[in-house]
């Protein structure tokens, strides 16, 4: 596991909330156009422009356009949430593989909760330091 894919922990789980916002709205339109269906419009011809007809259809064609690009959407970002949950999993799955529950902790603590190193070390306790804290996890990437 890299530096790079822990720190974009954090990011990644936004991303997927803000993925999952998205979707819903893009549901919301799909809904609406599927509720609304006809459309209205007065038109003025005849008697030389003077009479006014009304139409009222449904825009079978638009509808259908709409829903495709809609749903086409939808799936494409269905796929960036997928890759985006495989990341979270594999990141987890890494924090499940180490031995060492110090670095676990504190890994946990500045790639998954995105705590700063002055907080991590105050809870590690004992004789830690932000830079000690900082640097052994930085030895320990390494690996």
């Amino acid at each position: 596991m890299t530096k790079t894919v822990l720190e974009q922990y954090i990011s990644v789980k936004q991303e997927i909330r803000e993925i999952e916002a998205r979707i819903e709205r893009l549901n919301s339109k799909l809904d609406r156009i599927n509720r609304e269906g006809n459309v209205k419009d007065a038109v003025k011809g005849g008697n030389g422009g003077f009479q006014m007809f009304h139409i009222e259809g449904f825009p079978v064609a638009e509808e259908d356009e709409a829903k495709y690009l809609l749903s086409k959407n939808i799936r494409l970002l269905e796929e960036r949430k997928a890759k985006a949950a495989e990341l979270v999993v594999s990141v987890e799955e890494y924090l499940n593989t180490l031995d060492d529950s110090r670095m676990r902790r504190m890994i946990s603590m500045r790639y998954i909760e995105g705590m700063p190193w002055g907080k991590i070390a105050h809870r590690m306790g004992g004789r830690a330091t932000e830079e000690s804290c900082r640097k052994e996890a930085e030895r320990f990437l390494k690996k």
